[in-house]
């Protein structure tokens, strides 16, 4: 990006054999671009106004018409191709009813390339979460834990090899969804490393060990490919999170859920602090009395909605971890997790669509773990459980599909509002009760 002036790119387009270097807007849709640069290729001819034109990098796909160059990461000196659009294929003409009704089902519903690149980074990633769940668990086990630091040198052999061909999937492909997944199933394999680096079975040094290599994976993955900044970032403050709570679990020997417990509430005070933490991280805040120009302006905020999806992502994950966490290795925790799972669902009715997602993934995983967890620890009370589940099912359905359309008068607002700061409030006397620090005073002889 041009530091003299961020709003343009300064590219060369070719077009045959004319070449022109030209100054565009980055924030103006390639679409509305193509007939001035036609213009002042030279290109123009009596029948330009029936002949569509295109524009794309050399030897790449042609760029979407409604997107912008900034969207397309098109920077200067990037040299661009401009030419006719390919004609449309002429209708089929089938003499065969059966053969017509096929070809007129096949041009309804093409097969989307990207579905199946989406499947396959689906199935990758599945896969290997799978298999390094396998290797935890087997770790875990001291009888069954064997060829542990050989398994580790493969982990990381195979971590090194991922984060390469995220580098090359992007970088020569230009595919962010196979450099993302790759990233993905590289900081999978360095955690793993780390897990089963330290000799003996896991505990909070391995931890510790198998979350720093994460986070410094993931940001790696993030310098090398370029693309995926918020899923990347996220993963690697969340790995950050999980790290620091092994440091301290390491440190005081304390239970896992009081460390989850603790984890889950510093998660949900950080996600109150996220907006003034991304506006940190992004420099949007001015530190003089001269105010920045407008497209800097535009820049800094861009970078700061980052830094907040990427915040809330990481925190939202590091709360539903440290619930899930607690729940399964206490039964007293159970309450504490689904106060969480509650506080994360009501949260994500006040959050824009894209980070609407995140929310309702973390609530729902540490809901259904809650619930699975409760339910596992009181099996001769069938019927009640069978009532709870219906009545569970029940809400989520009239949440998806009711909630939505029906207004909630200003009275109902304010009291959802209230019981969410109600739960808010409530967490840090549960978290002190689950983490024994009421047990702890009342044994203290202050007299």
């Amino acid at each position: 990006m041009s530091a003299s002036d961020p709003g343009l790119r300064r590219v060369a387009v070719h077009a045959g054999t004319a070449t022109v270097d030209l100054s565009l807007p980055a924030a103006v849709p390639v679409a509305t671009l193509i007939p001035s640069i036609i213009d002042m290729v030279g290109t123009r001819t009596a029948d330009s106004a029936a002949t569509r034109y295109q524009l794309s990098r050399v030897g790449a796909s042609a760029l979407p018409g409604s997107t912008t160059l900034a969207q397309n990461d098109i920077r200067d000196g990037t040299v661009l191709v401009l030419s006719q659009s390919p004609p449309e294929p002429p209708v089929t003409r089938c003499d065969d009813v059966a053969e017509s009704v096929s070809v007129t089902l096949d041009a309804t519903g093409p097969r989307s390339r990207k579905a199946t690149r989406l499947t396959g980074a689906v199935a990758a990633i599945c896969l290997t979460a799978t298999g390094a769940l396998v290797l935890a668990r087997n770790a875990l086990n001291s009888t069954t834990a064997r060829h542990a630091g050989t398994t580790a040198a493969v982990a990381a052999g195979a971590a090194v090899i991922a984060l390469l061909g995220a580098a090359i999937a992007h970088r020569t492909y230009r595919d962010p969804v196979a450099g993302v997944s790759l990233g993905l199933i590289a900081i999978v394999f360095a955690a793993v490393a780390g897990l089963l680096a330290v000799p003996g079975v896991p505990g909070a040094a391995s931890v510790l060990l198998a979350a720093m290599a994460a986070a410094v994976t993931a940001v790696l993955a993030r310098r090398v490919t370029g693309c995926g900044v918020v899923t990347l970032t996220a993963v690697a403050c969340s790995a950050v999170v999980t790290a620091v709570a092994a440091l301290a679990g390491g440190l005081i020997a304390a239970p896992p859920y009081t460390i989850g417990s603790a984890v889950a509430l510093a998660s949900l005070g950080l996600l109150e602090l996220s907006p003034r933490i991304a506006i940190q991280l992004a420099g949007l805040s001015p530190r003089d009395d001269d105010l920045p120009a407008a497209d800097l302006v535009a820049a800094t905020a861009i970078r700061a909605d980052v830094w907040l999806t990427s915040l809330l992502a990481a925190f939202a994950s590091s709360a539903a971890i440290g619930a899930i966490a607690a729940a399964i290795s206490a039964r007293k925790a159970v309450p504490l997790a689904a106060v969480i799972a509650a506080l994360l669902l009501l949260r994500a009715r006040s959050v824009v669509w894209k980070r609407t997602l995140v929310f309702v993934i973390s609530g729902i995983s540490t809901a259904t773990t809650t619930f699975a967890v409760a339910a596992a620890g009181a099996p001769r009370h069938g019927p009640w459980i069978a009532a709870l589940a219906a009545t569970l099912a029940a809400v989520a359905m009239y949440l998806g599909f009711m909630a939505p359309t029906t207004p909630l008068s200003p009275v109902a607002r304010r009291s959802v509002e209230a019981l969410e700061c109600l739960m808010l409030v409530t967490m840090v006397p549960l978290t002190c009760w689950i983490c024994g620090v009421f047990s702890a005073v009342r044994g203290v002889d202050l007299i």
